[in-house]
């Protein structure tokens, strides 16, 4: 069998994404879609609007074939560590022969020749970033500018992928792959970070979000019921709806309860920001505002938001060095059924597959149960901060999601 896989947060899932499932279908032929999604936590370093299995349902009811978890320590780091990680998980699979995912320019070319300088040039470029930093630029900048400095006239890709948001993880992927070949969907519509508007066929799920914090959840459903898919409106309607807020008075205990120093340690901590961190949240009394109020050109909002997430979680540099060392599945169809079979009986994964958490003796080390516990935990403040039931929606009481046709199990 064939696969296909797209790395994904689904924050919600809109008809945007639902396009790009489709469109790695028609491209590739494959046999089955693979979904390598983010858990109950996001790449900006943010909970989801919706709960880790309520996407994964919207996914399977739009397209998918069989979704699977990012460990969340990699879903809260840089674009490099969150798309190695999930890439890594796909090709762990055996059978990836496509990584599909969205490009905001969808110059496939510019991002092939990038990829390929940025890999070349690797060891010099991280040498210049980490000078660029100390001179008070943020990553993002210090990076983009390294590149630039080193690119020659015949490094004819344009630098503007550099700065799209969508085309670095992109990149990232390319860097990442060993085995699939990545493709390229061109964006249209809503650009990443665009507001709510009309007049776009496809929104952007940050515009999305944006209106639930700014009306009442069923004024919201409204105006969003044209542009995503049944199944994703549903699942909104139905669960509680989560956003970074609802972590502030856990970020602030656990802030209060721990030293600067403790605080440094996470991935994106240092440069004093362990200190700034523990005055904003004396200060102030939403994660908004302890955000920006560290934040400067040197730190961007999407660093301390993640410092943030990870210091509630513990996460901490040498766990999220880690290699994902098993495959988690949340979900899949009759198709993803049999993906995993055919899998199972050519014995070609790389990684053990996991379907129950519960048994026992099934992780290959202490580095992986380390991390699947780091699941569990996640889930389990994600649904304390939202007001889940603790039990019932407990990690080691859910069970992945079984899709037929127009039934959910």
């Amino acid at each position: 069998m064939k696969a296909c896989g797209i790395v994904a947060e689904f924050n919600p899932l809109h008809n945007g994404h639902e396009y790009i499932m489709n469109e790695a279908r028609r491209l590739t032929g494959c046999d089955a879609l693979v979904i390598a999604m983010s858990g109950d936590y996001v790449q900006r370093g943010e909970p989801a609007i919706l709960d880790k299995w309520s996407r994964c349902r919207a996914a399977l009811s739009s397209g998918a074939d069989l979704v699977i978890e990012i460990p969340v320590v990699h879903c809260l780091g840089n674009a490099g560590r969150y798309a190695g990680a999930a890439v890594s998980l796909l090709e762990s699979l055996g059978c990836m022969q496509h990584i599909c995912c969205g490009s905001g320019s969808g110059d496939r070319s510019s991002l092939i020749k990038a990829s390929g300088f940025i890999k070349d040039n690797k060891d010099e470029i991280l040498k210049r970033i980490a000078a660029d930093i100390k001179s008070g630029n943020s990553y993002p900048v210090a990076r983009e500018n390294a590149i630039k400095e080193l690119m020659t006239d015949e490094d004819d890709f344009d630098p503007d992928v550099l700065n799209n948001p969508n085309d670095i993880l992109t990149l990232e992927y390319m860097i990442a792959a060993c085995d699939a070949e990545v493709i390229t969907v061109k964006r249209t519509g809503a650009d990443y970070s665009d507001a709510f508007d009309n007049k776009h066929e496809y929104q952007s799920a940050g515009g999305i979000r944006k209106l639930f914090s700014e009306l009442e959840k069923d004024d919201a459903l409204l105006k969003i019921k044209e542009y995503v898919p049944p199944a994703s409106l549903e699942e909104m309607e139905d669960s509680i709806l989560t956003s970074a807020d609802d972590l502030t008075d856990i970020l602030r205990y656990s802030v209060i309860n721990s030293s600067a120093d403790e605080i440094e340690n996470c991935p994106s901590g240092g440069e004093g920001l362990g200190h700034l961190l523990k005055q904003a949240v004396m200060r102030y009394d939403s994660m908004n505002d302890i955000i920006m109020h560290c934040k400067s050109k040197r730190y961007t909002y999407t660093r301390i938001s993640r410092l943030c997430m990870q210091h509630i979680l513990g996460v901490d540099r040498a766990m999220q060095s880690l290699t994902p060392g098993y495959i988690r599945v949340l979900g899949f169809s009759e198709k993803g059924r049999s993906l995993l079979s055919h899998i199972k009986r050519e014995e070609i994964a790389k990684l053990p597959i996991i379907t129950n958490i519960n048994k026992e003796g099934q992780l290959p080390d202490d580095s992986s149960r380390l991390m699947l516990e780091m699941d569990i935990k996640a889930s389990d403040i994600y649904n304390l901060a939202s007001g889940r039931n603790l039990t019932a929606c407990s990690d080691k009481v859910m069970t992945p999601v079984i899709y037929k046709q127009t039934e959910i199990l």
